[in-house]
């Protein structure tokens, strides 16, 4: 069983930049479901805290949320092989 994120909503007014505007802090909305569930109304909305993202890279904020998402969930929620 694993399990992913099937959506991740960046939640725009909690983007916080550090004191040299250099980094933003922010946090995500994602829909945490158990990989090939067939019933796509069943999943879980969690609030994941402390992402990061460089404000160099700020343009590709959206893929860097998603991908500290996935690292979140991974590390949460780990694989459990044979359910």
């Amino acid at each position: 069983m694993k399990f992913i994120s099937i959506k991740t909503e960046i939640l725009n007014s909690s983007l916080k930049f550090n004191e040299d505007n250099t980094q933003v802090t922010f946090q995500a909305n994602a829909n945490i479901q158990v990989e090939c569930c067939p019933y796509p109304e069943l999943y879980t909305q969690q609030t994941i805290f402390n992402l990061v993202c460089a404000v160099s890279e700020i343009a590709n904020i959206q893929s860097i949320a998603e991908q500290q998402v996935n690292e979140y969930i991974a590390t949460k929620y780990p694989e459990i092989n044979g359910i």
